[in-house]
């Protein structure tokens, strides 16, 4: 990553209090902000793919990706179900996901704290990738997830493992250890008891 666009980043999620969508907006006025278009985040998205083929289920009818981004993860997502909805707060990011046109996704602007999709009907696996950090409020984001979803996960990176692991040790969840060239992340999962969106 440059200099300068390292610097945008951090000069910006200085402002993202809280989840903030408009300030995760401004962020994507630059392409690819979090500089996921590299082989090491490529690994990522697949070997977390892989884990969810062989952990959880080979496929599923519905996927809801929150904070979908511009779509890099969803094409790896994709071929996991029949229809997988993408969710992100920026604009300029759905707009760049729209544009891989992936056949069998759509992608929506929209926070997941208060999104209502137009089924009727949860979605059989609800994933938030290095999503839950950028909130202050770990249980209202644990349970914005839970009320979507038959199957919730979640990941993040090390960084993170303090003050999330500690969050996550609280709840019903299992958890594993992914491990990158580079880098390791966690994987937490869950099932939940919805079969609604009425909370």
């Amino acid at each position: 990553m440059g200099f300068l666009k390292r610097n945008w980043l951090k000069w910006h999620l200085r402002t993202c209090v809280d989840g903030d969508p408009h300030a995760f907006g401004r962020l994507y006025r630059l392409p690819d902000p979090w500089n996921l278009d590299v082989p090491g985040e490529h690994i990522r998205f697949r070997e977390t793919t892989r884990f969810i083929t062989n952990t959880i289920g080979k496929h599923f009818g519905s996927v809801l990706e929150v904070g979908c981004g511009e779509g890099l993860q969803s094409k790896h997502l994709a071929h996991l179900a029949d229809r997988i909805v993408g969710i992100d707060p920026s604009l300029l990011a759905i707009k760049r996901a729209r544009s891989l046109k992936i056949s069998n996704a759509t992608f929506e602007v929209a926070d997941v704290r208060a999104y209502r999709p137009w089924s009727p009907t949860s979605f059989n696996l609800v994933t938030a990738c290095e999503l839950i950090y950028y909130f202050h409020d770990l249980e209202e984001i644990y349970h914005s997830l839970g009320r979507l979803g038959e199957i919730c996960l979640a990941t993040y990176y090390e960084r993170a493992f303090d003050r999330l692991d500690r969050f996550f040790r609280m709840k019903p969840v299992a958890c594993e250890t992914l491990h990158g060239t580079s880098c390791q992340w966690r994987v937490v999962w869950w099932k939940t008891a919805t079969t609604d969106f009425v909370d």
